[in-house]
């Protein structure tokens, strides 16, 4: 078997494994232990996140994510995914920390020559542009963990009354002119309610509330329009410098 092939097996049998021995590996794979030490650090200098675990009956884990297989696209899905992603970048805040900018930079890295040059040619002719709007990416993210972990969170909110705190169940998270929205079930009011995430002064997990399952189950789909959609006639007058 190529080093190469070896290196990819290796990479997909740690990933579906939660932890890990050298002497485990070096087994399945008929290899030394120190081939397969080497193997690892290969590995890790390509950016596979292993960490040892240190003491007794200790071995080796992934770092919290695991790593995807390999998969392959073909040219006008990887120009469709390279833009959808890059469309990203027009956002001042993303709840997904640096997420979407390493996974670009690495789709990018390792397309074939022919098909980067293509999509240089698109860059800056085709975007999609979204107006810069400042908030907390420390926000966002607790918002979209308390979704995949299903947890209330208390958030101290700013209004046109003044600041509050609310305890809320966030439904999901949709950005709009720039702006990021959360629909969310509030305790406080027993309703749900739609909050702008730039308001936000503070967020944070809380575990002593416990979720509503009916809200849990719904999605943004399931969120009524606001307003009932009746047309109203609207007169402005602009000065020469408004126009």
């Amino acid at each position: 078997m190529q080093k190469s092939q070896r290196l990819i097996q290796l990479m997909m049998m740690i990933n579906a494994k939660k932890s890990f021995t050298v002497k485990e590996l070096a087994d399945e794979f008929g290899l030394s232990v120190r081939t397969l030490s080497r193997d690892l650090d290969e590995l890790s200098g390509l950016g596979v996140p292993i960490y040892s675990v240190q003491g007794r009956g200790g071995g080796y884990r992934l770092l919290q994510e695991r790593m995807l297989p390999p998969i392959s696209f073909t040219e006008s899905e990887a120009t469709a995914i390279f833009f959808a992603c890059q469309s990203l970048s027009y956002f001042s805040t993303l709840p997904f920390g640096d997420g979407a900018a390493t996974a670009l930079h690495k789709f990018y890295h390792y397309l074939p020559a022919d098909t980067k040059e293509q999509i240089d040619r698109l860059k800056d002719r085709v975007m999609i542009h979204s107006p810069f709007r400042a908030m907390s990416s420390e926000i966002l993210q607790t918002l979209m963990e308390a979704i995949m972990v299903r947890q209330v969170v208390t958030i101290f909110y700013r209004s046109s009354t003044g600041s509050s705190q609310r305890h809320i169940q966030p439904i999901g998270l949709y950005a709009s002119s720039g702006y990021w929205y959360c629909p969310a079930y509030c305790f406080t009011q027993e309703d749900i309610r739609q909050f702008r995430v730039d308001r936000i002064i503070a967020a944070s997990l809380n575990e002593s509330i416990t979720i509503r399952e009916d809200i849990a189950s719904q999605t943004l789909r399931d969120i009524p329009e606001t307003g009932d959609g009746e047309m109203k006639p609207f007169e402005v007058q602009l000065t020469s410098k408004g126009v």
